[in-house]
């Protein structure tokens, strides 16, 4: 068969047209066959509308396939090494087969922004998909092995450079990754595979060069990476930092706020600085643990790996991915925060025993675990039960109580009785007591007696009594008796008494006379202390009766110390006059009583509170004692007016503002802010606001009543985010309310649309999908005439399944159009786009777009060529090729084609737009050989229609004249005919200088008459002659021989050569022996024998000079 593909014609298209033959096409459907399998190098098709799985810690998410292509190979068993030494030279023994549908590129998106990322896979016997997030890891956490290799692979060939020089990108990443599965999985490609000696390069290229660390984590972190605090506390601080310039965002979780301050009062407001302190509390006492997120667009290294985020629903693992080439991607760090149930501790000191209050400073020591150590302070001289309660204690904590400082003296003793270790349970108050016993070392008592005043020595006599007890003993009993007029007094001792002991000082007659007042001072109880003396110092001062006013002033309350200036008015009227203001400077807590002696007995004073000291902050409350604070001076004694004024602050107001701001401001859904006033650790005012959804207008609400110094957060449970709607929340800080005054804290609210999500699907269709090039689709949004958003994706070549690309945040109302850049169509296959309409993202939503292609075979054609070739070229008649193609038992083509006659050279016809696959036999139904030209015809054997190319089918014919004969008569004649001896002929043809016939004939001696010898396939044009070696002539004979000239062999025709010897005798010959003349049928016979014999030879040897004329 002598076929040859030429250039089919090819129909208008837009297609990119490449040459791709039949065996081409077979080989890629054989290539695809092993793809029936599970291939988990290749992202798995997902459901559609299957939502996209991410959360706050997701950093990237898988969008579509990049530039890459199928790769045959094998993988090592599970679990087996494989040595770094060089490439293997065929896929090792024990391999398994493993053909890869798609090596290369995954195309990736910054999961908070548009940024787009290249990966390569590093972990190949693991799937994952479209949709899938992941976030930045270790090395470590990857546990990929050889990754070092992996590291130097990426930093030196594609996409970091060109390299490997390959064909085109596809082949250059299909590489790249081939060889990264060999340091990662022990994966080994085919040596059939076209991309093998790129991937051998690679491989041992790299093993030349060694392994490289590990990039730098991307810079954004949070320290510590743990912290913990009560559940009415605030946890941290957290430091988070990120590359210089980067804008830090922070977050937590639900339930849990962030704060700027250590107190946990003023909300935190993203973005923040790198170096940033944030502290978390508890919104409901929840004990966590509360994650914190920080997240940055910062530089990711080359090499940085990729982990499932464990995000999406019913996906348990994934691809390990690496990141191909640095990019500035949102990056994540984490921290949490851990809080604790608490409770707290009130511990009771107690104070007994006969000293009790006679002590000194006690000291209780409570030791509840590290961190919870807690003083308690008595101070010396309580007598009291003394309480102090501890907040804030883990629960389960145990405390120990000890009191290193029990208020033992040199003159008390003590026996304490120390509590059992306690318990903290959550919300309650545990308690203990410390009790402690006090009892006085002996001592004495001395009663002295003191005579003095105006009128002293005019008294009439003074009666003493002393009465002392010791628990239930009375251990004195004595009066002492002074005379009248007495001025000086021995004194009187009574000693060693128990310590403690108690002793009644009375004087049961004063001395006074109805002239004579007097003022008794020093009688009273005395205690003994231990080891010591109490004296009872009596003191008569003796003046003539008069009577004394007193006026108290008490400054009492939470506010006490923060009035003003206090004016009391002191009028009395009726005896004795007096008029006089007194001041109580601004700020004063504590005033001595003002007393006014000498006052005549029946005078009457009233106290009046002219400047009370409250303000617009300060509030008071004033009581008098007695009320009206009228009174009358006594004969001889005093009276006390009491003024108390309590002081407290005043309460303040809060006004809360609710600005609604934003392009999208009145779209937004129901809102809530939240108002929490707290002080000393309680709730002070607690509520809420409702803003209904779609309000525009601000919002303003004064709450009042709120007690001074209160704390007031103000922030928003509900913030009116929908699903189409975003907001940026700008919360105010934590306002202090002042007394009586009104604090304001705005809330503004700022209404944005949600980005939305493309999803573009490529679906291939018709009878040559699985046989296409790669395709490339291309989106385009554009929002206010510039373009917001442009990404491409690949459909690898020869894939049949759909394949799409998913891409987040693009901005809400964007116009996006859907483009093909490369449509895998070659000269062999057709496509058929259809694009699908523009579209709007929508806001916070997801929309699709379909791109179909259907692919098609491209017909084929066949070139039928007739070539006139050989010497008798262009003397031939009309020549025809009959052309007949079949498909599938059904003609598709029955046409003839007629080459005029004595045509010469090539003459060829074509039929177009034949279906792949049919058959096409051509066969010559007229060959244009005529009686005097012959024809040799070589025919095609049947041929095959390629798509979208020709196959080319040659008839040759050659044609020759028809052979012509020559006859050789050697004719006897002659008188002595008959008596000649032996005669030979050599009869000689040559063609073009070559012999063609060399042939000899004898005729017999004896011979009469004509012997004839003809030679038949003589070639036209041979030029024969013949001459005669021998003549027969003998002794007494002569011969006279007649020689033809030379003939020329015509076609299909005969020629002769006729050779006439005539023999006479010179001499009467002797007499011989006679014989029985040969009958003519013998003799005649016997040549006739032998002439077939020659012409037998002579076509013999025409045949070999025709061969030997072939060759030439």
């Amino acid at each position: 068969m002598n076929t040859q593909k030429f250039p089919a014609r090819r129909r208008a298209t837009h297609s990119r047209l490449r040459m791709r033959g039949l065996v081409g096409f077979v080989l890629a459907l054989l290539l695809l066959l092993p793809f029936a399998g599970p291939v988990h190098a290749r992202l798995d098709q997902p459901v559609r509308n299957d939502p996209v799985g991410i959360t706050d810690r997701t950093d990237i998410v898988i969008t579509a396939l990049g530039d890459g292509r199928a790769v045959n190979g094998a993988l090592p068993p599970v679990g087996a090494t494989w040595p770094i030494t060089s490439y293997p030279t065929s896929v090792p023994q024990g391999y398994t087969t493993e053909n890869v549908d798609f090596a290369g590129i995954i195309n990736t998106q910054d999961a908070q922004g548009t940024t787009s990322a290249q990966m390569y896979c590093i972990d190949l016997r693991t799937s994952t998909r479209v949709g899938i997030g992941y976030e930045n890891g270790t090395w470590t956490e990857a546990n990929v092995p050889n990754i070092g290799y992996v590291e130097r692979i990426l930093n030196t060939y594609y996409p970091s450079s060109n390299l490997p020089a390959a064909q085109d990108n596809n082949r250059r990443a299909a590489a790249v990754q081939a060889a990264i599965w060999f340091f990662t999985d022990g994966y080994v490609v085919r040596r059939t595979d076209p991309i093998y000696p790129l991937v051998a390069q690679v491989v041992n290229e790299t093993i030349a060069a060694g392994p490289q660390a590990e990039p730098p984590a991307p810079d954004i972190s949070i320290t510590p990476a743990t912290a913990e605090a009560s559940v009415n506390g605030v946890a941290g601080p957290y430091t988070v930092t990120a590359q210089e310039g980067a804008d830090i965002t922070v977050s937590t979780a639900d339930g849990f706020t962030l704060y700027a301050d250590a107190a946990g009062t003023v909300p935190l407001t993203n973005p923040v600085a790198s170096g940033t302190q944030v502290w978390v509390r508890s919104d409901a006492g929840n004990t966590g643990p509360a994650d914190i997120l920080a997240q940055a667009a910062v530089t990711v290294p080359t090499g940085n790996v990729y982990l499932y985020d464990n995000a999406t629903p019913g996906t348990t693992q994934a691809q390990k991915l690496i990141l191909a080439a640095t990019r500035t991607l949102t990056s994540n760090a984490n921290a949490s925060a851990s809080f604790f149930e608490v409770g707290s501790l009130a511990v009771t000191k107690t104070i007994a025993g006969e000293a009790a209050g006679s002590q000194g400073a006690v000291v209780i020591n409570i030791d509840c675990g590290p961190g919870y150590q807690f003083t308690f302070n008595i101070d010396e001289g309580t007598t009291e039960p003394t309480s102090q309660t501890f907040n804030e204690i883990p629960v389960g904590s145990t405390c120990t109580i000890t009191e290193p400082t029990n208020g033992e003296t040199e003159t008390v003793a003590v026996t304490t009785v120390p509590p059992d270790p306690v318990a903290i349970t959550a919300g309650t108050t545990a308690t203990a007591t410390v009790a402690n016993t006090y009892t006085f070392l002996p001592g004495t008592l001395a009663v002295t007696k003191t005579i003095a005043g105006e009128a002293a020595g005019a008294q009439d006599e003074v009666v003493i009594t002393v009465v002392c007890t010791s628990g239930e003993t009375e251990v004195v009993n004595d009066t002492i008796n002074i005379p009248a007029n007495a001025t000086e007094v021995t004194p009187t001792e009574y000693g060693d008494l128990p310590a403690g002991t108690s002793c009644v000082v009375t004087e049961t007659s004063s001395g006074e006379t109805p002239n004579i007042a007097v003022e008794t001072i020093g009688t009273g109880t005395f205690t003994v202390p231990a080891a010591g003396s109490v004296e009872a110092a009596v003191t008569n001062t003796y003046t003539f009766r008069t009577g004394v006013l007193a006026v108290r002033k008490l400054i009492e309350g939470a506010a006490a110390g923060q009035q003003g200036e206090v004016t009391l008015s002191v009028v009395c009227t009726g005896g004795s006059t007096l008029s006089t203001t007194i001041t109580i400077p601004a700020g004063a807590t504590e005033t001595d009583p003002e007393e006014y002696p000498g006052l005549i007995a029946g005078t009457s004073c009233v106290v009046t509170e002219t400047a009370n000291g409250s303000s617009t902050e300060i509030g008071v409350e004033t009581v008098f004692d007695p009320a009206g604070a009228t009174v009358i001076i006594p004969v001889e004694g005093g009276v006390e007016v009491t003024v108390t004024n309590t002081y407290s602050e005043n309460p303040g107001s809060l006004t809360v503002s609710k600005v609604i701001a934003g392009a999208f401001a009145g779209q937004q859904g129901e809102v809530q802010v939240d108002i929490l006033c707290r002080l000393d650790d309680e709730t002070t005012f607690s509520t809420s606001i409702t803003i209904a959804a779609g309000t525009t207008d601000p919002t303003t609400e004064t709450f009042g009543d709120i007690p001074a110094g209160s704390e007031c957060a103000v922030t928003e449970s509900l913030t009116g985010e929908t699903d189409q709607i975003a907001v940026e929340v700008d919360l105010p800080d934590s306002v202090v309310i002042a007394p009586g005054g009104t604090g304001t804290a705005t809330v503004t609210n700022t209404y944005t649309e949600k980005p939305g999500i493309i999803t573009v699907y490529k679906n291939f269709e018709g009878p040559a999908a699985g046989s296409q090039e790669a395709v490339e689709i291309q989106v385009t949004c554009t929002l206010d005439g510039a373009t917001v958003f442009e990404e491409t994706f690949q459909g690898p070549a020869q894939v049949t399944s759909p394949v799409f690309g998913r891409y987040l945040n693009v901005p809400a109302g964007a116009a996006c159009a859907v483009t093909e850049l490369e449509d895998g169509s070659t000269p062999a296959i057709l496509v058929e786009t259809d694009l699908s309409d523009p579209f709007t993202v929508p806001a916070g939503g997801e929309v699709e777009a379909t791109v179909i292609n259907t692919y098609t075979f491209a017909p084929g054609a066949i070139s039928v060529s007739k070539v006139i070739d050989g010497e008798a070229a262009g003397n031939q008649e009309e020549v025809q090729l009959r052309t007949v193609c079949i498909l599938d038992g059904e003609t598709v083509l029955d046409e003839s084609f007629t080459i005029p006659e004595q045509s010469t050279g090539t003459e060829s016809t074509e039929y177009a737009e034949l279906p792949v696959g049919a058959e096409c036999t051509v066969t010559e139904t007229q060959n244009g050989a005529t009686d005097t030209i012959g024809v040799s015809t070589v025919e095609p054997d049947p041929v095959t229609i390629e798509a979208g190319s020709g196959v080319a089918v040659e008839v040759t014919n050659t044609y020759f004249y028809n052979p012509g004969t020559l006859e050789v008569t050697k004719q006897i004649a002659g008188a002595a005919a008959g008596q000649q001896g032996e005669v030979v002929l050599n009869v000689i043809c040559t063609v073009d200088g070559e012999t063609v016939l060399d042939e000899t004939v004898t005729v017999p001696a004896g011979a009469t008459g004509e012997v004839t010898s003809t030679y038949g396939n003589l070639v036209p044009g041979s030029e024969c002659a013949v001459t005669e070696t021998a003549t027969g002539v003998t002794t007494g004979l002569e011969v006279s021989t007649t020689v033809p000239d030379p003939v020329t062999i015509a076609a299909a025709a005969g020629s002769e050569l006729r050779v006439v010897n005539t023999y006479t005798a010179t001499s009467k010959p002797a007499p011989a022996k006679k014989r029985l003349p040969s009958t003519g049928a013998e003799f005649t016979g016997g040549f006739l024998a032998m002439g077939a014999g020659l012409i037998a030879l002579g076509g013999l040897g025409v045949a070999a000079a025709n061969r030997r004329r072939g060759r030439n």
